[in-house]
């Protein structure tokens, strides 16, 4: 079975809200579980962070293993902040891992 790289951008379509103390730790704690989860799951290959300040629509991004397509839109919609944009990554010969 073959595999490929998919980013999963994870963007904003509003200002960022005011959190409070307690919400914002709820938040980070869910998606730090996530990225746990992916990585105990060998799933996680590369992380990034969004421009600071984070005024933009990306607040950062993870680059995963999956099988296909599919399965890197199940693993985004897993996602507990989300939009998340799937983008599949290519080497460098074109080969996207989709066959």
């Amino acid at each position: 079975m073959s595999t490929g790289r998919y980013l999963l951008v994870l963007t904003r379509d509003e200002p960022v809200p005011a959190l409070s103390a307690a919400a914002l730790g709820t938040l980070t704690g869910r998606l730090a579980g996530w990225v746990s989860t992916l990585r105990r799951w060998r799933l996680l290959a590369g992380v990034g962070v969004g421009a600071v300040p984070a005024d933009g629509p990306v607040r950062g991004c993870v680059l995963v293993t999956a099988t296909d397509l599919c399965a890197a839109r199940r693993l985004a919609a897993s996602c507990p902040v989300g939009p998340v944009v799937v983008v599949p990554m290519r080497d460098r010969d074109g080969w996207d891992g989709d066959g």
